[in-house]
């Protein structure tokens, strides 16, 4: 059982002066805005979206105009097995199985992107693509249960 004393960076943000960011910039509490976000001009933006968002709509636009980032006969086991390292990594942090490191959320990010960009390529062609909606599906069920765990796990009810 992992609680916040044995892992500090688990514990509840405290908070951070200034202007919270809108929603759409940055998901985080103010207290994870210094390392969970970038910040650009006067606003944070979440590193992970930064990361993920720009990369999966190239290759998405790319893969729609013809011009995918590998043979379509590899999908979708590809798509599947790029998803595996971002989702290890939120896990292992959301678990409390090991800390927040800013460069491992980034590139296991960005290998997603490729196989997210990948599928919704997929999805502009042709609405409601197994192979984008399989992998939303399952590992995002899969990050949601492990953030619903994680917590659970660090919550002062769950010492008692």
């Amino acid at each position: 059982m992992t609680s916040t004393a044995d892992a500090p960076h688990l514990a509840p943000p405290s908070p951070e002066p200034g202007p919270v960011s809108p929603l759409w910039l940055a998901h985080h509490w103010p207290g994870h805005y210094g390392d969970r976000c970038v910040r650009i001009g006067r606003h944070h933006v979440c590193r992970r979206c930064l990361a993920l968002h720009p990369l999966s709509l190239l290759v998405a636009f790319a893969s729609v105009a013809g011009h995918p980032p590998w043979p379509g006969a590899w999908d979708p086991a590809v798509v599947w097995l790029l998803s595996l390292p971002a989702t290890a990594a939120y896990v292992g942090e959301a678990m409390g199985w090991f800390r927040y490191r800013p460069w491992v959320q980034v590139t296991t990010t960005l290998i997603a992107a490729l196989a997210f960009g990948r599928a919704l390529g997929y999805e502009l062609e042709d609405r409601w693509q197994p192979v984008f909606w399989g992998p939303i599906a399952v590992f995002g069920g899969i990050w949601f249960f492990a953030t619903l765990i994680g917590q659970r796990r660090r919550s002062p009810a769950a010492g008692q």
